[in-house]
């Protein structure tokens, strides 16, 4: 993931340093998702049918465009267009209805945003959310598909920032 990172940065880097204009914006788009996809080997495409994830950030809804299965890492894995994603620990294949637990510091969700200014700090470094609280629900298990709802808040212990999510729903297999 870190190696993906750093590739993102180079390519959005490099765009920058060639003084690219608006018009080229597609095309640096078109690289990071070309970019995520070839790091995330694997991924599907979401779909009303078919693997989804969605939930409101702050209120704004928040879509995945793509979604890992759980067999490769057995979370739920959702990114969005612009390479944000949602990552639930804990999840797998075999997992029954009903299971729940609270997101803490034993199981905390992985929230990356993009481009987030409010998450910049003075110093121009990303500000680090590592306070979260939350819950995690498995609504349907059947043959193939493992189906669920979240919400949390993520904050910072050493800054005043905070995410809020509600109204997750997720269906993988």
């Amino acid at each position: 993931m870190k190696r993906f990172l750093l590739l993102l940065i180079f390519i959005c880097t490099l765009f920058a340093c060639n003084g690219q204009q608006r018009g080229d914006a597609k095309k640096l788009a078109k690289g990071i998702q070309t970019l995520r996809k070839e790091n995330t080997p694997g991924s599907i495409a979401t779909s009303a049918t078919g693997y989804y994830m969605k939930c409101k950030i702050d209120g704004k809804d928040w879509v995945a465009v793509s979604m890992l299965p759980l067999k490769v890492d057995n979370r739920v894995l959702g990114y969005n267009a612009a390479g944000d994603y949602i990552g639930i620990p804990g999840i797998t294949q075999n997992i029954q209805p009903g299971y729940k637990y609270t997101v803490g510091k034993t199981k905390g969700i992985d929230l990356y945003i993009e481009n987030d200014k409010s998450l910049i700090d003075k110093n121009g470094d990303v500000i680090l959310l590592d306070k979260e609280i939350g819950k995690v629900e498995i609504t349907k298990r059947d043959g193939e598909w493992v189906e669920g709802t979240f919400y949390f808040t993520a904050s910072s212990s050493a800054h005043d920032k905070k995410k809020v999510v509600t109204e997750g729903v997720f269906r993988v297999r």
